[in-house]
C-alpha cells in the first residue's frame, strides 16, 4: 500500500523556526553576561549555524508554498511572516558581530539588560507562533501580541535610558559611536518581534 504523503504544515514551521530565534537570544544572553572574547567568537559560530538553518528551513517553506494549490492561508501573509522571523535572527546575529568588529572588550550593564529583554521578546514570539494555527483562539493570539508589543515599549524606554548614561558618563567618543551601534541593534531587534506580532493580528483578523 502506498504511504500518504506527509502534508507540510506552514503552521508548525513557524514555531519551529521561532526556537531557532529562542534559543539565538538565549545564546546571546549568555555571551553578554560572561563576556569573553573567546565565548564570543565560539558563539557567533554557533548563532551562524542556527541563522542557516533556520534559513534553510524558509527556503523550503517559499519552494513548497510555490507548488502548493491551496495553502491555508494568503500567500503573501506565509511570506512575509517567514521574512519577519528571518529578520529578528538576523538581527541577533548581528549583534553579535557588531560586538566582534567593534572590537568591545566590556559589555555595560545595561547591554545585559536588554539581552533578557530580547529572550522575553523571543519567547513571547514563540508562544504567539504555538497559538497562531487555531483561528478560533484569536484571542489567545492578540493576548500574546499585545505582551509583545508591551515588552517592545518596555525595549523602547531601556534604549532611552541606555543612550542617555552612555552620552552623560561615557567621555570617549569612539565608545559612545560603538554602544549607540550595539544599542541600536537591539532595539532594532525588539522592533522586529513587534512587527511580527502585528502581522499575526493583521492575518487572524482577515481569517476570523
Amino acid at each position: 500500500m502506498k504511504k500518504k504523503k506527509e502534508e507540510y504544515n506552514y503552521f508548525n514551521e513557524f514555531v519551529n523556526n521561532s526556537k531557532y530565534i529562542v534559543e539565538s537570544a538565549e545564546i546571546l544572553k549568555e555571551t553578554v553576561a560572561n563576556y569573553s572574547q573567546e565565548m564570543l567568537e565560539e558563539n557567533i559560530t554557533k548563532v551562524h549555524k542556527l541563522e542557516n538553518e533556520a534559513d534553510q528551513a524558509l527556503h523550503k517553506m517559499r519552494n513548497y508554498l510555490i507548488k502548493d494549490f491551496l495553502p491555508p492561508i494568503d500567500r503573501e501573509d506565509i511570506v512575509l511572516i517567514g521574512h519577519r522571523l528571518d529578520d529578528i535572527e538576523d538581527f541577533i546575529d548581528e549583534i553579535l558581530i557588531n560586538l566582534n568588529i567593534l572590537n568591545i572588550s566590556n559589555v555595560r550593564e545595561d547591554a545585559i539588560e536588554f539581552t533578557e529583554l530580547l529572550i522575553e521578546c523571543a519567547n513571547s514570539v514563540k508562544d504567539a507562533l504555538e497559538n497562531f494555527e487555531n483561528f478560533k483562539r484569536a484571542d489567545v493570539v492578540k493576548e500574546k501580541s499585545i505582551a509583545i508589543n508591551v515588552l517592545e515599549e518596555k525595549a523602547d524606554r531601556l534604549f532611552e535610558k541606555a543612550m542617555k548614561k552612555l552620552y552623560k558618563e561615557e567621555t570617549n567618543p569612539v565608545e559612545i559611536i560603538k554602544w549607540t551601534t550595539i544599542y541600536s541593534c537591539m532595539e532594532n531587534t525588539t522592533d522586529a518581534c513587534e512587527r511580527i506580532a502585528d502581522s499575526l493580528e493583521d492575518v487572524v483578523m482577515k481569517n476570523s
